[in-house]
């Protein structure tokens, strides 16, 4: 009887004992077919995954499972999700000095935008905001186009009385410079809305254009480079440090401007492979700024970097930024 009370007594307390494997939550809000869950992230959890040990193992969680959009700083920040993608601009304040990419002109291609990024923040620049989390990857979309349900625009001054779907709060600002108001519209819901008339068109990047079937409603694209994105991959601190030390290596070795600059190779690959097949199939007219557009476009957003530096919490901090941004980004 002995004997077989502590055998059983020794099962129930393996079974009530908490598992050493533990699975990380990579949280994404777009769903497992968008471009950033299939391309960027399950990639990067598959290669990553491989070099974790078995009992800390990441999987994907797409379609704001866990929370929306505008959430995922804050579900990393509470441990919700182990991991996000966080579009920074989505939480206003929450990362201000990230947001020196959106400066109209400033960033042209995703390589160039990381370079910004990852400068900034190994120099120390982006301490504060990002103090809460580890760090994965800083990186941005390549330049917004203009999606447009009529004709296409090659002047700013051809946006006027228009709306149009805003990509954050700083970007209907711009847009209210060139006579134009912006609307804030979630991605699923931004076809309907072309659709219906309700904005005339959308700022925006190539992916979303083909993931979201844009040619259907806004069949006139204005390549004319507007602004860009931020973009992260964030990890809550606690979760990283409660890993084991190989562990924090493998992830270590998976993070930083490395990662940032292959993650830009992909989303820049991909933008001008879309817009590639988009060109071949003729069914999308494109239109180039005609010759010296350029000038009328960097006049109407004059007033921009200034604006943004008066907005920001630390003004001579994000005057810094913004210096140090240019110097990156050269001519």
């Amino acid at each position: 009887m002995f004997t077989r009370l502590t055998a059983a007594g020794l099962l129930a307390l393996a079974l009530a004992a908490p598992s050493q494997a533990r699975e990380l939550r990579v949280s994404s809000f777009e769903p497992a077919q968008g471009f950033y869950s299939a391309k960027i992230l399950q990639p990067w959890i598959d290669e990553v995954n491989a070099k974790l040990s078995k009992s800390a193992q990441l999987r994907l969680y797409p379609g704001s499972i866990l929370g929306a959009p505008p959430a995922q700083a804050e579900l990393v920040k509470k441990g919700v999700a182990d991991i996000a993608l966080v579009v920074p601009t989505y939480t206003p304040g929450l990362f201000p000095l990230s947001g020196v990419v959106e400066l109209p002109g400033l960033v042209k291609t995703g390589a160039m935008g990381a370079d910004i990024l990852n400068t900034l923040q190994e120099e120390g620049a982006l301490d504060a905001e990002y103090a809460d989390y580890k760090v994965i990857a800083l990186f941005t979309t390549p330049a917004y186009r203009f999606f447009l349900t009529g004709d296409p625009v090659d002047d700013p001054a051809q946006l006027a009385g228009m709306k149009l779907r805003s990509p954050s709060k700083f970007g209907s600002e711009l847009f209210e410079m060139a006579g134009a108001s912006g609307v804030g519209i979630p991605a699923p819901q931004v076809y309907e809305n072309l659709e219906r008339g309700v904005v005339s068109g959308a700022a925006w990047v190539m992916d979303a254009y083909r993931t979201f079937r844009l040619d259907e409603v806004a069949p006139s694209i204005s390549t004319t480079g507007f602004m860009a994105q931020p973009m992260s991959i964030l990890m809550n601190r606690r979760s990283y440090d409660s890993l084991s030390e190989a562990d924090r290596a493998a992830i270590d070795a998976m993070s930083g401007r490395a990662t940032a600059d292959w993650i830009a190779g992909v989303v820049d690959a991909t933008d001008a492979e879309i817009e590639a097949a988009f060109r071949d199939e003729g069914k999308v007219t494109f239109t180039e700024p005609g010759a010296g557009k350029a000038a009328l476009w960097q006049e109407a957003f004059a007033a921009a970097p200034e604006l943004w530096i008066e907005e920001q919490p630390d003004p001579a901090a994000a005057a810094a930024a913004l210096a140090r941004a240019h110097e990156v980004a050269g001519p």
